[in-house]
């Protein structure tokens, strides 16, 4: 096996980025600029920035070795702004610490927390917002003192609780995404989905606002300084320097601009570098794919996830009467269902019968608040009611699950390799290199082309059928006894739908894996269904073994449903090539029953219009 290069340093992946990119170019000048004014000012300044000189007041630049001029006490500006520099960095970067120390724990415990704590914690931080950071420092300072640690901390606090508003809003949008749901389905505990998929999706985000704290910060302190607010003498800061010379501005002009352009163009640095610093942390904005590389797994060798052991006899799921009530509503009404091991069961309705929400469910993950009676066992074990801690050891293990759009099911973050190795850290105990190079096995085996290359891209560089591909690869990583897929098919195009649900059977066959495929579409469930069982508003109308269903349908909303897979374009032996692909199994498929087909009706239960 071919294993992969090490990739490029990330510190050096993004520092390729910033150059490329002009604001990212002129910000990181000006930060730099800065960084380095103190670091100089730390070994080296032209003069003792508080000596006086009574002989040399009011000298213009570039006389008598004063680079900048002196002010009215014969004091170099120059060393001024060097020294000064010192309390402008330390107050920026103590006021960004404090506001990422705050806020990001205030907005996990918001966007996270339960129901009532997190509405709480909400209010907190609407409170918290109404006081201006300007304001509170300036009370802070007369009740404590004016010190840097005062402003950075009235700074801190008030733009921590912005913040937090902000970043609460971004966990709750990704913490809705597929790829969120699918690493739960997985097995990942709640803190290392936050570690490893909320956090870095959040990161461009988090990084803007921070750069934002510091350039306000910097603004802050100058202004606290101007107002008298600030750091006492003999400390030195820009602000105390605009503070001395104010009186002085309309006969010496000059005095107040070298400060005043070092405060500006330190709030334009940090704005900028800002910018940058999200694009190119962002690998979706990235233009080079070659950047995207997975870490080197060194010598190749032979790796394969253990199966998971399959009962002996009796049902592998069993779903007995089971109910969800969502807001007072009932969305699944008593259903009952069994999966024998290696069984396939196709669940077929329309959009809103229920069919995600049961899968949901078997996994528990639906969503907050749904009210859910009655029992789902898995291997004989009860699973509702369990803890999320021993949930978390199913998802991924026993059983997992295929997400319907491939695209938002994969996070745009992480490289594909490190994505289908996952599992196999959670569940396996893999070492990364031993799980890395698994991964490469795994996405040769669904069919994914020069694997080992092709582990080091993202999502966004892979076709649909790719992306789903790996879904797949993910999903039969460690051998489940079951595997879910939720609409798998439906945002792909009929070609590859058909190579979709080819890998899907042969994966599952070889596996032994049962699987529970939801679908609407009655040509694909044929194809890769031994049983079929039918839902319409959440109950079942009807189940059995797929021939029967087909040909001997009871209900009447089935009949419904099978007249509306003939009444189509095509004939029925079309019909059956086109949607399952030429094989030999498309005679079964095209054969949808004597039902007569109802007009105006398509072939899918999304458009079901028939009278039933």
């Amino acid at each position: 096996m071919k294993a992969p290069r090490a990739p490029g340093s990330p510190t050096r992946t993004v520092l390729r980025a910033l150059v490329r990119d002009r604001n990212g170019l002129i910000g990181g000048t000006l930060v730099a600029i800065l960084v380095g004014a103190v670091l100089l000012s730390l070994v080296w300044t032209p003069y003792d920035p508080t000596a006086v000189d009574p002989n040399a007041p009011w000298l213009l630049p570039f006389r008598d070795g004063h680079v900048l001029g002196t002010d009215m006490l014969g004091r170099d500006q120059f060393s001024l702004i060097l020294v000064g520099s010192r309390e402008t960095l330390l107050i920026a970067l103590a006021s960004a610490g404090i506001a990422a120390v705050l806020g990001l724990p205030l907005a996990l415990a918001a966007a996270l927390g339960p129901r009532r704590f997190a509405a709480g914690v909400v209010q907190l931080i609407d409170v918290a917002i109404a006081f201006p950071a300007l304001l509170t420092a300036m009370i802070l300072a007369a009740v404590f003192g004016g010190s840097v640690w005062t402003a950075a901390g009235a700074i801190g606090v008030a733009f921590g609780v912005h913040l937090a508003r902000i970043a609460r809003a971004e966990i709750e949008r990704v913490h809705g995404t597929d790829y969120v749901l699918a690493a739960t389905a997985s097995g990942s505990s709640t803190w290392r989905t936050v570690r490893r998929h909320i956090l870095p999706n959040i990161a461009p985000t988090l990084l803007v606002q921070l750069s934002l704290v510091m350039a306000v910060a910097s603004l802050t302190e100058a202004a606290l300084s101007y107002l008298g607010y600030g750091s006492p003498a003999p400390a030195v800061s820009w602000g105390r320097i605009l503070h001395d010379q104010q009186p002085y501005i309309s006969a010496r002009p000059l005095l107040v601009v070298w400060p005043g352009l070092a405060v500006a163009l330190s709030v334009l640095g940090f704005n900028l570098l800002g910018d940058a610093l999200r694009d190119a942390t962002d690998p979706r904005l990235r233009r080079h794919a070659g950047e995207t590389r997975p870490d080197d797994v060194g010598e190749s060798e032979e790796v394969a996830a253990p199966r998971a052991p399959l009962p002996a006899d009796g049902a592998l799921l069993q779903v007995t009467d089971l109910t969800i009530r969502i807001a007072g509503r009932t969305v699944v009404d008593g259903i009952d269902l069994t999966l024998a091991p290696g069984e396939r069961l196709g669940l077929i309705g329309e959009s809103g019968s229920g069919k995600s929400l049961t899968a949901l469910a078997v996994l528990g993950l639906l969503p907050e608040g749904a009210e859910v009676t009655g029992s789902i066992r898995l291997d004989g074990v009860e699973l509702l009611g369990k803890r999320e801690r021993e949930l978390a050891r199913i998802r991924g293990n026993r059983v997992a699950m295929v997400f319907q759009e491939p695209l938002t099911a994969l996070d745009p973050t992480m490289r594909i390799g490190r994505q289908i190795a996952e599992p196999l850290r959670l569940h396996r105990g893999m070492s990364r290199r031993r799980a890395d190079l698994a991964a490469i096995e795994l996405a040769e085996q669904v069919g994914l082309p020069d694997p080992a290359e092709l582990v080091r891209a993202r999502p966004h560089q892979l076709s649909g059928g790719q992306r789903q591909r790996v879904g797949i690869a993910i999903a039969l990583a460690c051998r489940p006894a079951l595997l879910i897929a939720d609409e798998s098919t439906t945002a792909l195009d009929v070609t590859v739908q058909r190579d979709i649900l080819a890998l899907l059977d042969a994966s599952t066959r070889r596996q032994g894996t049962a699987l529970l495929f939801i679908t609407h579409d009655l040509a694909v469930v044929s194809r890769v269904s031994d049983r079929i069982a039918v839902l319409r508003t959440g109950r079942v109308v009807e189940q059995g073994p797929l021939d029967r269903i087909l040909h001997d349908a009871d209900a009447d909303y089935t009949r419904a449903l099978l007249a509306a897979a003939r009444a189509t374009a095509f004939d029925a032996t079309a019909f059956g090539a086109a949607a399952v692909g030429a094989d030999s199994d498309a005679a079964r498929d095209a054969d949808f029953g004597a039902v007569e087909p109802t007009p105006g009706v398509r072939t899918s239960t999304e458009t079901v219009e028939a009278p039933l």
